[in-house]
């Protein structure tokens, strides 16, 4: 008897017998591959399959495939790999992994469902066919072990279990949306990425979640001079100062773009704002600053890209920033490119062409943006799940504050969007190229 090989990769066969388009006429084990996750882009798109013989703890010779995720097929119940075993033999296990590549072909915990099964003995002849399920909310949580493994159910997975976790839709916003500001749906993404660069205690972003957000909605650009002027939120003192955002730096570097009069620049995004500010403004117009996690989604275009515009570096018309460098190589502006800090404000909002993401702009450069987040690092206990649920690092008084995003002066690639730096809450950030926008509930 033979039976056809559901997948385009060779089948797994044992005991040294050469790999080919159909398994052998004796007995076998067809193991279909199944999830309840939502299957779009960003999600799971690989899986890893390993065989060991009993008693053993590393697999079979021949007993290893890397597979991509082929989603017709599993939505048809075919998705699977064939198994031949010694006939009457008890004891082998598999392990399988579905996981998010995201750039690099080993699974990783955060963004793995893992399954340890039994398989069963065969006759010499026939076929036995088993449904391993990988349930999400199984994620960075190994399901069985090689000791102890689970036992999957016989049967092929038809209709497929793909979508039917109960927090896998896409949700949109029930309100009508604040002025200038646009609806980010919400439901389920990978937050973090494998590939950002973190040289620090102080960054973080490199460790995956699986994050389910509510709906909100997001200012279509950072709040500009001109606006943050108009709230009353910056206060004067006595002698015409603002006292935020100021903090000294005016007069010693002549970076912050804020003025207590109109002046030249009133429709740029202002810099020089403490988180504190930052925050009040937002609540005084029905919202918040955003968290991590709803400024990541909309920039990272739900965990498919390192940036709004993709995964690569872009010239200095596309998106503003890495100015100090372009100068030098006959650039894009007038900076100076030995300062360490822009010596003009920043560019008026979507000057970037590529960094935008519909009506939103200026979310991978221009100016970093504050969150709502306590900054806290990747193991800490604010993030130390790999499920959450619309996360915020919320701790009162926090002495450091998260940023996200690139800026004007940063070089772009170590700024991807899942990075997280910090800020003291109660100072203007130093080199001051840190803005905020607001975000508001989307029910």
């Amino acid at each position: 008897m033979r039976v056809p090989r559901a997948l385009t990769l060779a089948a797994l066969v044992t005991l040294g017998a050469a790999c080919s388009n159909e398994l052998p006429p004796q007995g076998q084990l067809v193991v279909h591959l199944d999830t309840d996750a939502p299957l779009r882009p960003g999600m799971f798109d690989r899986v890893l399959v390993e065989i060991f013989p009993p008693g053993q703890k590393t697999p079979c010779p021949e007993c290893t495939r890397e597979l991509p995720l082929d989603v017709e097929k599993l939505r048809a119940g075919d998705f699977s790999f064939g198994f031949v075993p010694s006939p009457r033999v008890v004891g082998y296990v598999a392990r399988l992994r579905l996981f998010r590549s995201a750039g690099r072909a080993t699974p990783r915990r955060a963004s793995t469902i893992e399954l340890v099964g039994y398989l069963p003995a065969v006759a010499e002849d026939g076929v036995v066919h088993l449904a391993a399920t990988f349930a999400t909310d199984g994620v960075g949580e190994p399901r069985g072990t090689l000791d102890a493994p689970v036992v999957f159910e016989k049967r092929v997975p038809v209709p497929s279990a793909e979508g039917t976790w109960p927090l896998s839709p896409i949700t949109t916003c029930e309100r009508e949306p604040p002025p200038g500001a646009s609806c980010v749906e919400g439901g389920p993404f990978f937050m973090g990425d494998p590939r950002v660069t973190v040289t620090s205690e102080l960054q973080g972003g490199a460790a995956e979640h699986l994050v389910v957000l509510s709906p909100f909605f997001l200012d279509h650009h950072e709040v500009t001079i001109a606006e943050l002027r108009a709230s009353g939120v910056a206060v004067v003192d006595s002698r015409g100062r603002a006292l935020d955002p100021i903090d000294d730096l005016r007069d010693g570097l002549g970076s912050c773009s804020y003025s207590v009069a109109p002046g030249p620049y009133d429709d740029r995004p202002v810099n020089c704002v403490s988180w504190n500010v930052a925050r009040e403004y937002c609540r005084t117009k029905g919202g918040d600053l955003p968290t991590e996690a709803q400024l990541e989604i909309v920039a990272s275009a739900r965990g498919t890209r390192l940036f709004p515009w993709g995964d690569y570096e872009p010239s200095c018309t596309e998106a503003v920033t890495a100015r100090n460098r372009l100068v030098s190589a006959g650039g894009c502006d007038d900076r100076d490119p030995t300062s360490l800090v822009t010596r003009l404000p920043a560019a008026p909002p979507g000057s970037g062409t590529v960094d935008r993401v519909g009506e939103i702009v200026d979310l991978g450069a221009n100016l970093a943006e504050w969150t709502r987040d306590a900054f806290m690092k990747d193991a800490s206990s604010c993030w130390a799940k790999a499920l959450l649920v619309d996360p915020v690092c919320d701790v009162v008084n926090a002495p450091m504050r998260s940023t996200k995003g690139g800026d004007l002066v940063a070089e772009p690639l170590p700024f991807a969007q899942a990075r997280r730096a910090w800020s003291a809450e109660e100072r203007v950030p130093s080199p001051p190229v840190v803005g905020f926008r607001c975000a508001y509930p989307g029910k």
